[in-house]
């Protein structure tokens, strides 16, 4: 049983020192759960096929042992590359790509063309409309139009500019109405910066600024939320499927003092949901909250499972609490980072301190992924 993992490095050399902690526990986590199980990884790019060779370049991943060999794909994979476009770009070519896989009959789960859909933010938003309709702040192209700029700044007292596919945070902007006049802030490397600017006009000419005339950025309604010790929050619910339904695991995110974006790449830190929900609603709205959450997440993840039947394994959402208490939906992930400290954390390096914590979100993750894959080489035969 030979499971395959495609990932986004180039070849020179074993990629797993370059490799983030998110990719290499899963890499090494579901490969131990593999080998348990008769089976193993075997860990490729997209990017080293070509259309002449059957055989693919690549790793098996030992328990901390790498071997280089040479393997035709396994016919079921798990897709864990990012912008895969452009990492085929220089190699076959995604439409050959595309017909490869028809071709040779392989499986990829989650499939590219479910990723890309929800990797835009705008496509995102019109799926999502057909599940619930007022769950996802309102959003559309952002046409750099002065009129548009100022609807959007009267219908709230946030707009967020962001680019139309993630970038972790990267290159967004919000403006902000205050009593002291509107504020816009980018977001860009971790940083940010605020400047005051004086109307709509100002404010548009500054964003092109920081933008160009690109026609590749979302404008959003923002979400004026809750806030925990003076910070914005999100939380992160990742749905995993194990082969035969729904599991759920979840974080809190919270932003640094200040900011309005609670990304990990921009400062933002990791906390667990329950208590943070404890500590803001006290214990019966957190029950309730928590209930919600769970809610809108196993149905979420049912409505999308519906597009690609049997090959949905792993999908993100964020979620914010509005001031009201009302869950919004703002993005969904179909590569999030491993949960709580496995993004941070490898197995080869954590304490015995880090023990609970991958006990809470690392190894569910991966033991549920792991078996999915291994059911779904099973029911294929």
């Amino acid at each position: 049983m030979l499971i395959g993992i495609q990932y986004n490095s180039s070849r020179g050399g074993p990629p797993f020192r370059r490799m983030t902690p998110s990719m290499l526990n899963r890499i090494a986590l579901i490969d131990a759960y593999l080998r348990d199980h008769g089976g193993q990884v075997f860990v490729y790019s997209p990017g080293d096929i070509r259309l002449d060779d059957p055989d693919i370049p690549g790793y098996f991943f030992d328990r901390g042992e790498v071997t280089e060999t040479r393997r035709p794909a396994p016919r079921v994979n798990g897709n864990w590359t990012n912008r895969t476009r452009r990492l085929l770009e220089s190699g076959i070519g995604y439409e050959s790509f595309e017909r490869w896989i028809v071709e040779r009959r392989l499986e990829v789960c989650v499939p590219h063309a479910f990723s890309e859909l929800v990797g835009n933010k705008l496509e995102t938003y019109r799926l999502i409309r057909g599940f619930h309709e007022t769950l996802h702040p309102h959003c559309e192209p952002y046409r750099h139009a002065r009129k548009q700029l100022e609807r959007f700044i009267e219908s709230g007292p946030i707009t967020f500019i962001k680019p139309n596919k993630g970038s972790k945070g990267d290159k967004i902007l919000t403006l902000r109405r205050k009593e002291e006049g509107l504020f816009l802030t980018h977001y860009q490397k971790g940083k940010r910066r605020t400047r005051k600017v004086r109307d709509a006009a100002a404010a548009e000419t500054l964003i092109h600024e920081r933008i160009g005339g690109r026609r590749t950025h979302i404008i959003q309604e923002g979400v004026e939320t809750m806030r925990h010790r003076g910070s914005a929050f999100d939380i992160r619910v990742v749905m995993l499927h194990d082969g035969d339904s729904w599991g759920w695991l979840h974080e809190a995110r919270v932003s640094p003092e200040g900011s309005d974006v609670s990304n990990v790449y921009q400062g933002g830190a990791i906390t667990i949901t329950d208590e943070l929900l404890f500590d803001l609603l006290g214990p019966e709205r957190a029950r309730q909250a928590s209930y919600e959450l769970k809610s809108e997440s196993f149905g979420l993840a049912g409505y999308l499972e519906r597009l690609h039947p049997g090959r949905l394994h792993e999908v993100a959402f964020d979620f914010v609490l509005d001031t009201d208490g009302c869950l919004r939906l703002l993005e969904i992930n179909t590569k999030p980072g491993m949960s709580g400290i496995g993004s941070e954390v490898t197995i080869f390096d954590k304490r015995p301190e880090h023990e609970p914590l991958f006990e809470r979100w690392v190894y569910p993750q991966t033991r549920r992924l792991a078996r999915f894959l291994r059911l779904r080489h099973q029911r294929l035969g």
